[in-house]
């Protein structure tokens, strides 16, 4: 399933843009590979760890991790988001516990604040570069109704007053936010999924606009392996 995820969010990817990969995203680091170095794409790769499009890497319990890179140049995280403020950082990627049907995301409690069920990581600069990032794209391995939520349990960030781009990619297919029509519509589903079973497990009303089916070849999960030999990704399944 996860390599379907990678390969789901190399394809969101286009040319062109500098892509933003915060802190433990191991799906989207590989994604952003992948869509560079397999696909080709002209992209610009940065993130927490302060690597500058990096030539390799080596996949780590934590994308922040400043060794998981080698020989790169160094873009400080102060200006990574210097270039979200000017309009010039075009992807950002987030993973958040919950997102609902206005673009709003949790990663910081589920239930009440005050009493909370669960308390999350945080959101560290999320509600400063969510509504400025051109392309939004959050991914979530757990795609049910107590993830993708009619409201979450609290705002953490934001693109609901933006003019941006939204994109989810779950373990179930690729959503995408139509400004215009304010809905969500999904765009891709696996061999496993269809529309119906993205319904059935969305809180909020989704509408049907499948361009295709993303199934993974053995060339590409051959590429995703190299840059994780470890197998790393795996243990987000569960």
């Amino acid at each position: 399933m996860i390599d379907h995820v990678i390969k789901a969010i190399a394809l969101s990817l286009d040319n062109g843009e500098k892509v933003y990969v915060g802190l433990n995203s191991i799906p989207a680091i590989l994604g952003a590979f992948m869509a560079r170095d397999f696909y080709g794409k002209t992209i610009r790769i940065l993130g927490v760890a302060e690597a500058d499009n990096p030539s390799e890497i080596k996949i780590t319990p934590s994308t922040g991790n400043p060794f998981y890179v080698n020989e790169t140049p160094i873009l400080p995280t102060v200006e990574s988001f210097d270039l979200a403020q000017k309009g010039k950082l075009d992807v950002m990627f987030l993973g958040p516990a919950q997102i609902d049907e206005e673009t709003n995301v949790n990663l910081s409690v589920i239930g009440d604040y005050s009493k909370p069920k669960v308390r999350l990581p945080g959101g560290a600069a999320t509600a400063y570069i969510l509504p400025l990032v051109k392309k939004a794209i959050l991914w979530n391995l757990k795609h049910s109704k107590s993830t993708l939520v009619k409201r979450v349990d609290f705002v953490t960030g934001s693109a609901k007053f933006s003019t941006n781009k939204v994109i989810v990619v779950t373990d179930l297919g690729v959503l995408e936010y139509s400004r215009e029509d304010k809905k969500w519509y999904v765009k891709y589903v696996y061999p496993w999924s269809n529309f119906a079973k993205i319904v059935e497990n969305t809180a909020f009303q989704v509408y049907n606009a499948i361009q295709g089916v993303i199934d993974v070849n053995e060339e590409e999960k051959n590429f995703i392996t190299k840059l994780d030999p470890d197998d790393l990704r795996s243990s987000l399944e569960y």
